[in-house]
Formats: C-alpha cells, structure tokens, sequence
C-alpha cells in the first residue's frame, strides 16, 4: 500500500521553479516579506513565496524583470538556491563530474558547496547534469539533508 501512495505523487516528475521556492519557504519556516516583484509574478499563485525568498536573498530571477516561476528547475539552479536557503558557507571546491564544464559560471560555487555539504551528488555515471531538470524526489531529498544541517 505504501508504494502505490509513493507513486501517486510522482517522485520522478519534475518540479517547477515556484514550486521549489514555495517548499523552500515553508521547509525553512521564512517569515513572509515583500521582495522583489517580478513582471512574469505578479499574478502568480507562488508570488508571495517568491517575494518571500527573494527577500531573504535566497532566489534572485533570470533577468530583472523575468522570474519564470512555471519553468522546470534545473539541478544547478535547486543547488544554487538550497545553498542560500541553508545558508551555508560557500566552497571553492574542485568540481569532478565528467560534464562539469557544463555548470554554469554562476553556479559552479554553489554546486561545490552543495555537495561539499552532501546536500546533492551526481549521478552513478559521474555526471551531475547540470541543466537537467531536477525531479520532485531529487529537490525532496536536497530540502531534507539540507533542513538537518
């Protein structure tokens, strides 16, 4: 009975940007705030979230005026926020995935961090797979190692 109510949530469906954010803020208990309103949020159901957390300085958007709050997360993008979110202090680690070259500029601290702080690791292949979308079990998984820290 406890498997057919795992995949009834659909663990390996991707998650949304506004939906990451919207666990994020109640995962780390976040005071709401007014932050930043973006053009692409403003009517949004997350807006409040994602002023929320941009506020804390947890997310920042894809441009001064886009949030893109219905996109898929990307894996470079959950660890760029669970990192802020937990506020951990960045590392300069090395990174060593096979397809580390294809992390982001932006995120290359972040992800070090994240898996420095064994909040997120690649894949059995020894890739990371930076910009492919994370699964709702992969951001599940980083918010809980990332609430014990």
């Amino acid at each position: 009975m406890r498997s057919a109510a795992i995949r009834t949530r659909k663990p390996n469906n991707s998650i949304t940007r506004a939906e990451f954010v919207t666990i994020i803020v109640n995962a780390f208990h976040l005071e709401l705030q007014d932050g930043k309103s973006f053009a692409d949020t403003s009517t949004h159901w997350a807006k409040s979230a994602i002023a929320t957390a941009s506020s804390h300085g947890i997310v920042t958007g894809l441009s001064d005026s886009k949030f893109a709050p219905d996109e898929q997360i990307t894996r470079e993008q959950m660890a760029a926020i669970i990192v802020c979110a937990a506020k951990l202090s960045m590392v300069s680690d090395k990174i060593t995935f096979k397809d580390s070259s294809d992390i982001s500029g932006w995120a290359n601290t972040s992800v070090a961090t994240a898996r420095a702080n064994g909040l997120i690791s690649g894949y059995v292949n020894g890739t990371f797979r930076p910009k492919a979308n994370a699964t709702r079990a992969e951001a599940a998984t980083v918010i809980l190692k990332a609430i014990k820290k």
